[in-house]
């Protein structure tokens, strides 16, 4: 086989190896310190060039972390990479590799094992090549570039708390409202729009129309884009792509937004979410913790019309609550999915000869017949189907009992048990190529200061790998028990839930919370019943 020393000393080198290069850049960095994607284009292209070499193509990911390593291009690359198609993989430094110490360096030990190159063009004063290296503390680099991203986390969510805390910062896009593409701290006015908010506020609190009549009215007379529609527009003009899905109706709760948003009487708020990890969700506040700045900017409405709006929708909730408490009380609230469109179903009250409890569509109760079609059912029609199923359920668990019970051995396992053992072995392997990065950086370092910072460095992170291995194989060793019994007390357990029901008049709705995960209902008044993914998983 033609090792990487022969092809570079060769003319077959040409014919032989496949070259392609890798850059990456982050939301999260400083692109005046990190060169953008084009400058490390030609960086990488300079260095191949004064060796004579071709680049075959590159694999970019723009605007993409280094921590984590699902990106769209580097994940394709690296499958190339194992599978054959590419030889070397050219990139400025090890940092547009990745962040995340472990996995960088198991990385680099892949690449060794199947004797794939990866050179780094820029790294520790000089180039770094994977098959050619001198092993000089490359476990401290891929170190301080993790500890980099988390330090930019936390400074960048510093920053942006310290602008919204003075409202320099303007999170996200107002209906109605235009930032100054000049200064993005100042609202003004959409001119087009200002209408349509004024419509609604007029509507709900001076005429008495509810939301979902104002929809109506909206959809039928008017042409005003939704919220939705209006920022795939303005995405169009600036030559984005907008991600989110489009409704070109309007519904309830855009209603909703529209007038529960302050901003619509001059008011900013900031501050009303966080986020606390680099990969976190961000977590909505409580309003306590928001930042509010009155008069920040035009109003379209005033604050007495504003005030209006909220007395009128606490009025309506507490009369809704207070009648739901009193009159409704639907057993299988929130459980229920139209078969026919997927959305939502809601409580009714039926009123043909005698009052009865009943659900229909939400999407047809908002939209009417634009969305879905007219079908309500009866609550007793849905308990008398779902004890007919629970029948025919109960009877399948009773045989799977008797299958386990005939069984002597079991080869079952957890999905749950095989992910921890998954992680347990990639952690294993990070561990492992830790300790001989450890060993090298320490053979090539003379220095007593370096020798004892990169003994301090990586007691660090040898700690942080054999506490999360231990974790996880304690929680292995307490899964470690007789499944199928386990399985059994479960199969048993929901039988007695299914007797509960079967033998009761009214169900209990604890009972079916744990049961149910959802239920579809039909327009011809039928209904299908999914048992909770931990029932439907015991046969």
């Amino acid at each position: 086989m033609l090792t990487w020393k022969q092809a570079i000393s060769g003319e077959i080198w040409r014919k032989k190896w496949q070259l392609y290069g890798y850059c990456r850049l982050s939301r999260d960095e400083d692109k005046e310190n990190y060169a953008s994607i084009e400058e490390q284009k030609r960086i990488i292209q300079d260095y191949a060039i004064s060796r004579n070499w071709t680049i075959s193509d590159f694999y970019i990911d723009d605007n993409v972390s280094g921590y984590t390593f699902n990106r769209p291009a580097f994940s394709k690359m690296i499958e190339k990479v194992k599978g054959g198609k590419i030889d070397v993989v050219i990139a400025k430094d090890l940092s547009r590799i990745g962040r995340h110490n472990g996995r960088v360096l198991v990385l680099i030990d892949e690449f060794k094992n199947i004797q794939k190159n990866l050179i780094l063009v820029s790294e520790m004063g000089g180039t770094y090549d994977v098959l050619n290296d001198r092993d000089d503390t490359i476990g401290i680099t891929t170190w301080f570039n993790e500890r980099y991203v988390k330090d930019c986390s936390r400074k960048t969510r510093d920053h942006m708390y310290s602008k919204q805390k003075t409202g320099r910062l303007i999170m996200g896009n107002y209906y109605g409202y235009i930032k100054d593409p000049e200064d993005i701290t100042k609202l003004y006015v959409d001119e087009e729009l200002r209408p349509v908010i004024e419509l609604i506020y007029k509507l709900y609190t001076e005429e008495g129309i509810g939301r979902k009549k104002i929809c109506d009215i909206l959809n039928s007379k008017y042409n005003y884009p939704t919220p939705s529609v209006y920022y795939q527009m303005k995405h169009l003009e600036r030559g984005r792509i907008y991600k989110h899905p489009v409704q070109k109706l309007w519904s309830t709760y855009m209603v909703r937004n529209i007038l529960e948003n302050d901003v619509y009487c001059g008011t900013l708020r900031t501050h009303k979410k966080k986020t606390v990890s680099i990969r976190g969700k961000a977590i909505k506040l409580p309003e306590e913790e928001h930042f509010v700045f009155e008069n920040h900017h035009e109003a379209i409405i005033s604050k007495e019309t504003f005030n209006l709006a909220q007395e009128i929708r606490k009025r309506k909730l507490n009369t809704k609550s207070t009648s739901s408490t009193r009159k409704r009380n639907y057993y299988f609230s929130g459980l229920c999915r139209c078969g026919d469109c997927g959305f939502g179903v809601s409580g009714i009250t039926i009123t043909r000869k005698q009052s009865q409890k009943g659900y229909e569509c939400s999407q047809y109760r908002t939209y009417g017949k634009a969305r879905c079609k007219c079908h309500e059912i009866k609550e007793s029609d849905i308990i008398i189907h779902f004890k007919e199923f629970l029948k025919f359920t109960k009877n399948k668990y009773i045989d799977e009992i008797n299958k386990i019970q005939l069984q002597t051995k079991t080869n079952a396992k957890t999905n749950n048990k095989e992910k921890i053992k998954f992680e347990i072995k990639n952690l294993n392997a990070e561990y492992k190529v830790l300790i001989s990065q450890k060993i090298k950086d320490l053979t090539n370092t003379k220095n007593e200061y370096q020798r004892e910072m990169i003994e301090n460095t990586y007691k660090e992170l040898e700690k942080d790998k054999t506490n999360r291995i231990e974790q996880l194989q304690k929680l292995l060793e307490q899964q470690q028990e007789d499944l199928d019994t386990e399985k059994i007390k479960k199969l048993k357990t929901a039988i007695e839930y299914f007797d509960d029901i079967l033998k009761s008049n009214e169900p209990n709705r604890y009972i079916l919370e744990c049961l149910i995960d959802k239920i579809w209902i039909y327009h011809d008044k039928s209904a299908k019943f999914e048992l909770k993914p931990d029932i439907k998983k015991l046969i």
